[in-house]
């Protein structure tokens, strides 16, 4: 399967620290082998029906507590936002992922 990072993901990794980003990429990357590891939940976010990869590690002093949120699409996975997890459950979320698709 394809792996679309849209720009506005992108923006998103950009703003992230670098041990962070890189640990996403890769769980980004991994979707290419499996777009719903059981990590991921089919959800729908106000009027948008998408995947939501959940992102964190048990270790305290991790900095990884992200939401990916993507859609399958034609045999690809489009990337439409990574956020923080306080972010990533709340309307304000739902107004940004509105925005970008």
């Amino acid at each position: 399967m394809d792996v679309v990072v849209k720009e506005e993901a992108r923006q998103d990794l950009h703003r992230l620290e670098e041990d962070v980003r890189e640990q996403i990429l890769d769980e980004i990357e991994n979707l290419r082998e499996n777009a719903t590891p059981d990590n991921a939940t089919y959800v729908e976010v106000g009027e948008l029906k998408l995947f939501r990869l959940k992102l964190q590690k048990e270790d305290r002093n991790s900095r990884l507590n992200h939401r990916v949120f993507y859609q399958i699409k034609n045999r690809s996975a489009y990337i439409r936002g990574v956020f923080y997890r306080q972010k990533g459950y709340g309307t304000e979320a739902e107004k940004e992922l509105n925005k970008r698709i």
